[in-house]
């Protein structure tokens, strides 16, 4: 499944870069991260829990750095991650881009090529969609947030 979100931040690509790029500060804005660690180069594992329609999931697995280019403001991850509990998976080639659209404001674009597996994958779409568009714009929230609290907007 095709996943495409977008937000915008009150702050500039440059500080955006740097927080999305730096996994423990950025821990704190995903919804339902339990823990991250690092787990090698540019790898990092983590828990997390989410409630998903009926379901309620417990995924631990991992999130690896592929690919960065700052100049362009593109990063590629790859996330794995399964429940054991419900026999469910979820596996993810993440693309972030960043765009800046005005004097401190910068536009994220979140690409997913998601597959799931397991009872994960018998629920539907349209609930998988409603479900990433709230956890984005919460995402979204909790970095202005981070940015804020830390002076990072770009803005003097």
């Amino acid at each position: 499944m095709l996943l495409e979100n977008r937000c915008r931040l009150a702050a500039d690509q440059a500080a955006v870069w740097q927080l999305l790029l730096d996994p423990p500060r950025l821990a704190p804005a995903i919804p339902g991260l339990g823990e991250l660690t690092a787990a090698g180069a540019n790898r990092f594992a983590g828990t997390m829990q989410a409630q998903a329609g009926p379901l309620r999931v417990n995924l631990a697995g991992s999130v690896q750095i592929l690919a960065q280019d700052e100049e362009q403001g593109v990063a590629q991850l790859l996330l794995a991650a399964a429940d054991r509990r419900l026999g469910g998976s979820v596996r993810a080639a993440v693309t972030l881009q960043l765009t800046p659209i005005a004097e401190n404001q910068t536009e994220l674009t979140i690409h997913a090529d998601t597959n799931f597996g397991g009872r994960l994958a018998t629920l539907g779409q349209p609930l998988i969609r409603r479900k990433a568009a709230a956890a984005i714009a919460e995402f979204a929230r909790n970095l202005e947030n981070i940015l804020a609290a830390t002076g990072e907007t770009g803005r003097n």
